[in-house]
């Protein structure tokens, strides 16, 4: 196969030369004619979305103990598919949210990561929001040391009408003749599913709104297709109705794109917006998309989607180089994996909201180390589900990946009723409980569903009392939404981890683990 050619990136530049680049590339990259009629072209598309570092093939609860997954898997994937096709060159593309999520590339702070998508031959990538967990400095030493551009065309400086230095906001990719451009968003909810103080200088703008500016320049500099990479998601019914804010971006969108790729909600997507197909492939590297396009002499562009697929690691024979790549970063992480902490008697899922009893348990763990009256979790900070059997250091860390430290506070019970109210989310609870239980009512308009809050075995809550509370420090700083956590007092970090506690919490606890099965929100009868 060619060699990719990427315009307006240079792999491994760093801040200023890239920024230098970037100037340079809009100045003196002339507009290319458009190609010759009669010349047919084809493109196939590769795609992933959410791997979150899972670099290595892992069992899954839906697997039947079947290994699935992991970069040297997702890299024979893609060699099977050059091969199926061998007259259209393949693009392989990513909808963002890559490094954060396992030990294994967490202890590198994603590098392990994307030195292995580099190995898999990766074109360009959309950034996502946990691109930021580790700081901007940390997300710019990513991007040098990408061999591929990661994408931001609606991240813009606050209050101003420029990108940050390090974003590129397109690229063309060039192989075997044919020119692929591709545009990649952040999804907009970043400000509040990233620790604010790591995004604070950034507004993350309309998606529809960047694909409209930057399509038209693609366009002009002659490529055969345009295809949109977004780390914005939706999700689909059993009839492959689609909803979700990536769908209504690529629909408000007015200028025509050919293809395009999301993410986020680590859901199937497999849907068409006026005939251009959509993607996006569950997370965890679990999955890939697949989908084709042809141009015709004339210029005329028919794209299908081949379909999402699942990535069993024992139906693929393994890139060999990519999986001596993984197994340096995995010595690393040796002497830590397998420690076992506690036993579960059943595997305990993790729906995405509701009243969980993986959140209870998280919660219990904190409100243990800290001593409050109360704790509250996030949903989205619950990162899998535990199976039944020896739970290691390694399964744990992967349930609460982030790092994120405690704090405790004092709050007024009205402001403590102000974040149930708002963690009690249209879809099901968000926010997860331990000292305290409630009673609400699901079909009353949001900020008003809390009917009755109580300490347990304690009193009512009474809106002008003071309250001792500890939330992780994303919450702590508005995160999630929970804004009213910015008002409370006597605030302090603890320094401690939230794994940590959860750690603790469970070497004191008999195996197998007792689990907390008591409700702690109450639908009204």
């Amino acid at each position: 196969m060619g060699v990719a050619h990427v315009i307006r990136i240079v792999p491994g530049a760093r801040p200023a030369l890239l920024a230098i680049l970037f100037a340079w590339g809009c100045a003196s990259t002339p507009p290319r004619p458009a190609r010759v009629p009669g010349a047919a072209v084809c493109a196939r598309i590769f795609s992933t979305n959410d791997t979150h570092g899972r670099l290595l093939p892992a069992e899954q609860s839906w697997s039947e103990g079947r290994p699935v997954g992991g970069s040297a898997a997702i890299a024979g994937y893609v060699r099977e598919a050059r091969e199926e096709t061998p007259e259209c060159p393949m693009f392989v593309l990513s909808g963002g949210d890559m490094m954060q999520g396992t030990l294994i590339s967490n202890l590198t702070e994603g590098e392990s990561t994307i030195r292995a998508m580099n190995a898999i031959g990766y074109d360009a990538a959309a950034i996502g929001n946990h691109e930021f967990d580790w700081g901007v400095d940390v997300l710019v030493d990513r991007i040098g040391d990408a061999d591929f551009p990661m994408l931001g065309a609606n991240i813009y400086l606050k209050g101003a009408e420029r990108h940050p230095d390090w974003v590129t906001p397109w690229t063309i990719i060039e192989r075997d003749g044919v020119r692929v451009g591709v545009v990649g968003m952040t999804t907009r909810s970043t400000p509040t599913s990233s620790r604010p103080e790591n995004v604070a200088e950034f507004e993350f703008r309309s998606i529809s709104d960047a694909l409209d500016r930057y399509i038209p320049e693609l366009r002009a500099r002659g490529v055969d297709f345009v295809v949109a990479v977004m780390h914005e998601g939706a999700f689909c019914d059993q009839q492959r109705v689609c909803r979700g804010e990536a769908i209504d971006a690529l629909t408000r969108a007015t200028e025509r794109y050919d293809y395009a790729v999301t993410g986020h909600t680590h859901s199937p997507v497999e849907t068409e917006i006026r005939g251009v197909p959509v993607v996006q492939s569950y997370s965890n590297s679990t999955a890939f998309g697949l989908g084709r396009l042809d141009r015709t002499g004339d210029g005329r562009v028919t794209a299908r989607l081949i379909g999402v697929r699942r990535a069993y690691a024992d139906e693929v024979v393994p890139d060999p180089e990519v999986a001596a790549l993984v197994g340096t970063y995995q010595r690393r992480t040796d002497s830590l994996v397998d420690r076992v902490i506690t036993t579960l008697a059943e595997p305990v899922p993790k729906p995405r909201h509701g009243d969980l009893v993986l959140g209870r348990l998280i919660a219990d763990a904190q409100r243990a180390r800290t001593g409050t009256q109360v704790a509250m979790m996030n949903a989205g900070g619950i990162r899998r589900p535990l199976p039944a059997g020896d739970l290691t250091y390694e399964i744990l860390f992967e349930l609460q990946p982030f790092a994120n430290l405690l704090v405790t506070m004092s709050l007024t019970g009205e402001r403590l009723v102000a974040a149930l109210e708002h963690g009690m989310a249209d879809d099901g609870a968000d926010a997860q409980l331990s000292g305290i239980r409630v009673t609400y009512d699901p079909d009353r308009p949001s900020g008003s569903r809390v009917l009755h809050a109580q300490l347990i075995d304690g009193p009512s809550i009474d809106p002008a009392g003071t309250y001792t509370v500890t939330v992780n420090d994303f919450m702590a700083t508005g995160g999630g939404g929970y804004t009213m956590f910015l008002e409370g007092t006597n605030v302090v970090e603890t320094g401690i981890v939230d794994l940590d506690a959860l750690i603790e919490y469970l070497g004191r606890l008999p195996r197998p683990l007792d689990l907390p099965l008591d409700a702690r929100w109450l639908p009204a009868r």
